[in-house]
């Protein structure tokens, strides 16, 4: 008999390892208390890559991850294009951050990540437009990278869902769950109940609350609150003659295309002003001064228009690496939790749902099991974590 898994969690995690886990066969059901993907997955920059991402075991798993989604979208050759494969090209004009870059690119290099220089002539042969501070007479250009249509991914992730006989429940959320020895049991808000075998837990910076249901703490950055390193600024243009066909890392702002000549915009030297509670208007400071910058960089650029500005909020656990696995000796409940579910949907989608199946976990997911993360809480342990560290 089938096994019967529930997802709780239709974002780009939850939909990648709900469709993988319904072609292998398992009966699953998505919960989610909003819409697909409406979560932390639809308000993100996108970029797919294992640039600068340490420890190596990381920084292995997102460039498998990148090779993943290069895979997935060569095999739906009718569906709308969401992997952008355009490159990141990255400079700096300060000596020292130059310095910096400089030894970060040899390092990927050594770890064979493609990377090569380009010379200041060659940088503004490719960006025809460009202002390019004098200083800056080298840049990188990773070509690996990717961004992402979100919208699209997602799309595509639900109609392999559907097509494989998963289900997607939306609009409902998951008040309570417990574990058993005959299986997990979920409640949602409306009063109907699930029952079934195993469960993943796939709601982002939402989990600790869930998991609180399990008697379990999870240390998780707080994205409610105004931190930089929770929260980002997202800006997007009105249309612009800018051509732009790659990602953009600068040192003022980080650009990349949004499709239909739109820019996304990203200065991360202003996210000590984002607050999720306090929306800020593309009109205002935050607004203005990116079009200044944005002027700075480019020509033509002169009558651009922010059209929007949100504000992202990660799903970091504290110290910054996934957490991927069972809570319990159980094999019951498995909790995925990342701040790079962008660039790792496809590849974790995979690992996960084999290892759900098979029970036999794929050794890159070693370094990141999620009980160094965890401890109970004082009110007591309904989900018996017995891989927690004997300290805690």
């Amino acid at each position: 008999m089938p096994q019967r898994i529930a997802v709780i969690g239709a974002g780009v995690l939850g939909l990648a390892v709900a469709q993988s886990l319904s072609r292998q066969g398992a009966q699953v059901t998505v919960f989610d208390k909003g819409c697909p993907g409406g979560g932390t997955s639809q308000i993100s920059y996108a970029w797919v890559n294992a640039n600068g991402k340490d420890p190596a075991s990381y920084h292995a798993l997102n460039a498998h991850a990148t090779e993943a989604h290069r895979s997935w979208q060569a095999s739906h050759p009718v569906s709308p294009r969401w992997l952008l494969e355009t490159g990141t090209l990255e400079w700096a004009a300060d000596p020292a951050i130059h310095q910096q870059l400089t030894r970060r690119a040899a390092k990927l290099t050594a770890l064979g990540y493609p990377c090569e220089t380009r010379d200041r002539e060659a940088l503004l042969s490719a960006l025809p437009g460009l202002r390019l501070d004098p200083r800056v007479q080298q840049a990188w250009f990773f070509s690996s990278e990717c961004l992402l249509y979100p919208s699209l991914y997602i799309a595509s992730l639900l109609a392999d869902l559907h097509a494989s006989g998963g289900r997607l429940i939306s609009q409902s959320e998951v008040t309570t769950l417990a574990e058993s020895d005959r299986g997990v049991h979920l409640t949602l808000a409306s009063g109907e109940e699930w029952r079934g075998d195993q469960l993943v837990l796939a709601t982002g910076r939402w989990a600790p609350e869930l998991l609180s249901q399990c008697g379990l703490e999870l240390a998780m950055t707080d994205a409610n609150r105004a931190d930089p390193v929770a929260c980002s600024f997202l800006a997007h243009t009105q249309p612009l003659p800018i051509p732009l066909n790659c990602n953009l890392i600068t040192p003022e702002l980080n650009v990349r295309p949004d499709g239909g000549g739109r820019l996304m915009l990203q200065a991360l030297d202003l996210d000590q002003h984002a607050d999720p509670a306090r929306p800020v208007s593309p009109d205002g400071l935050i607004g203005k001064e990116m079009l200044r910058r944005l002027q700075r960089l480019f020509r033509h650029s002169e009558g651009a228009k922010i059209e929007k500005i949100e504000t992202g909020q990660r799903s970091r656990p504290a110290d910054g690496l996934p957490a991927l696995g069972y809570l319990s000796a159980s094999s019951k409940i498995y909790l995925m939790v990342t701040h790079s579910g962008m660039t790792l949907a496809p590849l974790l989608g995979r690992l996960v749902a084999e290892e759900m199946l098979s029970g036999t976990a794929s050794p890159m997911l070693n370094d990141f099991a999620p009980h160094r993360l965890l401890r109970p809480l004082s009110a007591g342990i309904r989900c018996a974590p017995a891989y927690l560290p004997a300290a805690q």
